[in-house]
């Protein structure tokens, strides 16, 4: 039903915003009280809060509250300034008052004091009945709560304050129904549910959000048309939008809701509405064997009488819920027989990766969609869209960006980026930048300040004008491992190619392959360069290879369909600025080797979902113990050729090799107490005969055995019968 109500509204001016804030609740009501920028944007709002309170009070025995809340007479306002006198004091007072015509007799209200109501007789002037009253109500307040305990100018606004009109459409149940137990809800029976409801609780209208909560697409007139001319076919074929991530699918879809309602004619408000649906909040709740089965049908037979359109913004969530342990019946099972007949209007929203993982799952399924593909903006449309969300921007909060600071936006989103696109990466950024500085002007520097701080990279490296010192590189490794400069000088070397931007975009900002025995300073590295160029050692994700010696084990890393979350493409997908540490990789199964090949070579990898996690702003860290050689050496060998070799053939993708010497006698060492010293002694003997048999593993088979002519053992080389001996 269509409703309407008086509203309050009142504006609140705040020092350092440049709009005021509008705030607005029922007239004749306490709550609810909604906020926003605009006065559109809060009563829209405000809209949406009152459908579910009429639905709350509509399923309720008695209706007393929602009567008040939706009694709506025809009345006149005025903001009456007037002086109360209690107690010797004055108080100078603003408050608003509404008259109305009931039972016969003229009424006054006043929402400042929300409690009184009072009869004006005919001829009777406003002004001085309302100060009559308001006087005696407060000094009744005085006799019971104490002299000068009132005071009535704290209940004048603050500022401007005036009465609107709301409209909107609200769905109270038609009838009371009383909850009862119901013992065969466990089988799967139920009592049949209301569709609208359901809807309202499983989904968001977009059409509610019109006109200033909806996202617009801003130079995709031409997609919009044709999108929109596709939804509007009658032959109700359903429609999905495929396009990259951040590329503006859910700003088209916006658009076409908002130019929608803007040339709407003829049509009812409660009719051809577009609903988001979440897969998971559609199974919400529902705890017993067919239950969220009967919600979802409801909701599709709503959907076919009202004509509304469904959106999927998560298509192929469809295909995961509902799945349960003892049964496998999904909520795309149960909406494809209605797609098939055409019963129901559906949209979805999807990116290529995802797409062909739905396609794999269920080729029949995605068939039925007609593709719209949304390409990425090229330079010139970028821009253009970029400087109308900077104008409306600057307009809502109030800063201002300097000239270049628009640039050096776009320079960070392009390098830094690669797993988002344009026009929205930029977009969102520039928002966020706007929002955290309102009513300032945001410079070049504020904006590498804010890149920084939301991604823990130096200024220094991401800044063209900065210079990063390779000594100060060297220096901040050093300090927190000692005696290994030569690995410091490695990694300086990298990080100083990447500063100058001579690395390969498509790869990782730095490979290094750190060898020497345990407890040399190879983590302690890794944690250093994480805290020097990422701004804390929590950015160093590490894992240990002995925990994936099986070709299950490193199927975790990228995740399965059923476990999709995969170890290693979730940790980057979170914290792509950071330090990527694969402990001992020589333990680890091959299958980790042929996962490490697409991180090292393309600076990407891909988990169950078709999702793609971005490896080109992280330092990968390989570290292997093979250059221990004995208990009294515990640094890698002068002869490197040999102990590379032990390695699975795969490091060339590697950058640069951190080579771990021992400790030398000038370096301090920390004393063992007996008991640990002979613990120490006991895991380098270990540590050697480990060494010994995998030295002997790389020998020709005569070699080891001491089998073969006497002539073949004199030709062996001097490495080789050191190695034997």
């Amino acid at each position: 039903m269509l409703v309407s109500i008086p509203v309050l509204a009142t504006e609140h001016k705040q020092p350092n915003q440049p709009a005021p804030t509008v705030y607005v609740q029922p007239l004749f009501a306490t709550r609810p009280v909604e906020q926003g920028t605009s006065l559109q944007r809060a009563l829209g709002r405000l809209a949406q809060a009152l459908r579910d309170g009429f639905e709350k009070l509509g399923a309720e025995a008695r209706h007393d509250q929602l009567a008040r809340l939706a009694y709506s007479p025809y009345l006149s306002s005025k903001t009456l300034h007037f002086r109360l006198f209690l107690s010797n004091q004055s108080f100078d007072c603003k408050y608003l008052f509404v008259t109305f015509d009931a039972f016969g007799k003229k009424i006054a209200y006043t929402p400042n004091v929300p409690e009184i109501w009072f009869e004006i007789e005919r001829g009777e002037d406003l002004q001085r009945r309302a100060e009559d009253v308001l006087t005696e109500h407060f000094r009744l307040l005085e006799r019971r709560e104490g002299k000068g305990s009132q005071n009535p100018a704290r209940f004048s606004f603050p500022a401007r304050a005036f009465v609107t009109t709301l409209d909107f459409n609200a769905f109270p149940p038609q009838k009371f129904q009383k909850e009862e137990f119901n013992p065969f809800a466990r089988l799967g029976g139920g009592e049949k549910l209301d569709g609208a409801a359901e809807l309202r609780r499983g989904g968001r209208c977009l059409d509610w959000l019109y006109p200033d909560d909806l996202q617009r697409a801003v130079g995709r007139e031409r997609a919009t048309r044709e999108f929109g001319r596709l939804l509007s076919r009658k032959d109700r074929r359903p429609v999905v939008v495929i396009g990259k991530n951040q590329v503006g699918k859910t700003n088209l879809v916006h658009e076409f809701v908002f130019e929608k309602i803007k040339n709407r004619k003829n049509t009812p408000a409660h009719e051809n509405l577009v609903w988001l649906v979440s897969p998971q909040r559609l199974i919400s709740g529902m705890s017993f064997v067919g239950q969220w089965e009967n919600r979802l049908t409801a909701i599709l037979k709503e959907v076919k009488d009202r004509n509304h359109l469904l959106y999927f913004d998560d298509l192929l969530g469809l295909f995961f819920a509902g799945v349960s342990a003892s049964s496998d019946l999904n909520v795309a099972q149960v909406l494809k027989p209605y797609i098939e007949r055409r019963e129901v209007r559906v949209l979805g929203e999807i990116t290529p990766e995802t797409w062909r993982v739905l396609k794999e799952k269920d080729r029949s399924f995605a068939e039925l969609f007609h593709v719209f593909r949304l390409d990425e903006t090229d330079e010139d449309e970028t821009l253009r869209i970029l400087l109308s969300v900077r104008r409306e921007l600057e307009f809502k909060t109030g800063c201002r960006f300097a000239v270049d600071a628009l640039p050096t936006a776009l320079d960070l989103q392009r390098r830094y980026h690669r797993e988002a696109f344009f026009p929205g990466k930029a977009a969102s950024f520039l928002k966020q930048i706007a929002n955290k500085f309102e009513n300032e002007e945001i410079t070049r520097a504020g904006v590498l300040r804010e890149f920084e701080a939301k991604s823990g990279m130096r200024v220094a490296f991401l800044d063209d004008d900065a210079r990063l010192e390779r000594g100060e590189i060297i220096e901040k490794i050093n300090e927190g491992v000692i005696g290994q400069r030569a690995a410091a000088e490695a990694a300086a070397d990298v990080i100083s190619i990447a500063k100058a931007r001579l690395n390969d975009s498509h790869r990782p900002l730095a490979s290094f392959l750190f060898l020497g025995a345990t407890g040399v300073g190879k983590t302690e590295a890794a944690k250093q360069i994480a805290a020097y160029l990422y701004g804390g050692e929590e950015k160093l994700l590490r894992f240990d290879m002995n925990e994936f010696v099986s070709p299950y084990d490193a199927a975790r890393l990228v995740g399965t369909f059923e476990q999709p979350e995969g170890l290693l493409t979730s940790a980057i997908r979170r914290a792509p600025f950071s330090v990527v540490l694969l402990d001992e990789i020589e333990k680890a199964h091959a299958d980790v080797f042929n996962l490490l090949l697409q991180v090292l070579g393309d600076g990407r990898l891909t988990d169950a979902h078709g999702r793609t996690a971005d490896f080109s702003n992280a330092i990968v860290i390989l570290t292997s113990n093979l250059g221990a050689r004995g208990e009294r050496e515990t640094g890698f060998s002068r002869d490197e050729r040999i102990e590379r070799e032990r390695l699975p053939a795969r490091g060339g993708k590697i950058l640069s090799s951190g080579i771990f010497q021992p400790p030398r006698p000038h370096h301090p060492v920390r004393k063992l107490k007996p008991r640990r010293r002979r613990a120490h002694r006991a895991h380098s003997a270990a540590e050697s005969l480990r060494a010994r048999r995998l030295r002997a593993a790389q020998l020709p088979t005569g070699a080891r055995t001491g089998r073969g002519s006497k002539n073949r053992q004199r030709r062996l080389s001097s490495r080789t019968r050191r190695a034997r001996a």
